[in-house]
């Protein structure tokens, strides 16, 4: 049985670029809070891919979008905030939901129509859970920005959820 923490409102399968923008409205949601490293770009990477920035620029125009993420360098995650004309908060500690929820007041939206999207179940999977808004998975990026064939921690990490309750 899975542990609601780590249940998984969306799990897409796909990188985030082909995240279907009409498919989130049909959802409800309205805001999405964005993780950086691995979801829109590599972690070894400064490159935001094409890809990304067009669904990004596309997104923009229906979303409320808010870059949260573990990364501790304000200055790499600025420049992609800034790069991205997104509002961003680095060193947001998820699971820890005091950094995702202070973002969750800034939206000023009903948390019904915010999700998280990322590509980590124990960081932001649950802490959506955590703060009871929509969790969405996707796909990891390597460094050409293309989906991980295999992605070795979301296996492990799907694995070790089998067995929580």
């Amino acid at each position: 049985m899975n542990s609601s923490l780590t249940k998984i409102y969306w799990d897409t399968k796909l990188p985030i670029y082909k995240l279907s923008h009409s498919k989130l409205s049909e959802r409800g949601i309205t805001s999405l809070l964005i993780d950086v490293d691995g979801t829109l770009l590599s972690r070894n990477s400064n490159i935001i891919p094409v890809k990304v920035k067009n669904w990004i620029i596309r997104s923009k125009e229906i979303f409320d979008l808010y870059l949260i993420s573990n990364n501790p360098s304000e200055k790499r995650i600025s420049k992609i905030g800034k790069e991205l004309g997104i509002r961003y908060k680095c060193k947001a500690l998820k699971p820890r939901i005091k950094n995702t929820l202070e973002v969750i007041n800034n939206l000023n939206k009903d948390k019904n129509n915010i999700a998280i999207v990322g590509d980590r179940i124990f960081t932001d999977i649950i802490v959506g859970n955590r703060c009871k808004i929509k969790t969405i998975l996707i796909q990891r990026l390597n460094k050409k920005g293309l989906p991980l064939k295999f992605n070795t921690t979301l296996f492990i990490e799907k694995f070790i959820s089998l067995f929580l309750f």
